[in-house]
């Protein structure tokens, strides 16, 4: 991972799995990812009220603007409930369209599928892509297109979702091979070998 992509961060969401945030605005996208509920001791859904919803969503534009070097953030207005409703579904999608969980393209359609970027040329024939759209859905499309920054430096593909069929934790895969598979080893990797353990016993 090129160390230019940007510094470290603690996100909210993230810290909650004792995991550190994938470097730069990265760790953004990841932390909208862990919102979810995942295994009893964490805590509840953060977009599950609107109250929590709200906390998390200043906590890490504030993060955000702190390391953001391409003029992305804005103010954003308070959310509504609509605007709740429609970051989970983007959370949905966005994890099945990441890591490739059936349905994704089924559920990527309505209104919350068609986020948008615009294209602005400036000088020296340079074209640069930005976020587009009002309120909370250009909050969406800049995740969107820091997901595709990503992706053209290589730092995407270590973004991962625990290989646990019980576990649904996001997260970036520093091992020098990209070859993790657990978000933390001595739970869910733990886990897995006892179940293989107990199988194989079974078998004999």
């Amino acid at each position: 991972m090129p160390s230019e992509y940007g510094p470290y961060v603690d996100w909210p969401a993230t810290t909650r799995y004792r995991l550190s945030g994938a470097p730069g605005e990265l760790g953004l996208v990841q932390d909208l990812l862990n919102t979810i509920e995942e295994g009893s001791a964490a805590p509840p859904d953060l977009l599950g009220s609107l109250e929590s919803a709200q906390e998390w969503a200043d906590i890490v534009v504030e993060r955000w603007r702190s390391i953001d070097d391409s003029g992305w953030t804005r103010t954003l207005p308070p959310l509504t409930e609509a605007d709740r409703m429609s970051l989970i579904e983007f959370r949905t999608r966005l994890f099945d369209g990441l890591f490739g969980h059936p349905g994704a393209e089924e559920r990527g359609g309505g209104e919350a599928g068609k986020a948008r970027a615009s294209l602005l040329t400036i000088s020296h024939g340079r074209i640069e892509i930005t976020p587009a759209g009002d309120g909370w859905r250009y909050f969406e499309t800049a995740l969107l297109l820091i997901c595709y920054r990503a992706q053209q430096i290589g730092a995407l593909r270590r973004l991962k979702t625990c290989k646990s069929e019980e576990c649904d934790v996001v997260f970036y895969d520093r091992s020098a091979n990209n070859s993790a598979v657990w978000h933390d080893v001595r739970v869910c990797g733990n886990r897995a070998n006892v179940r293989a353990f107990r199988a194989r016993a079974r078998e004999r």
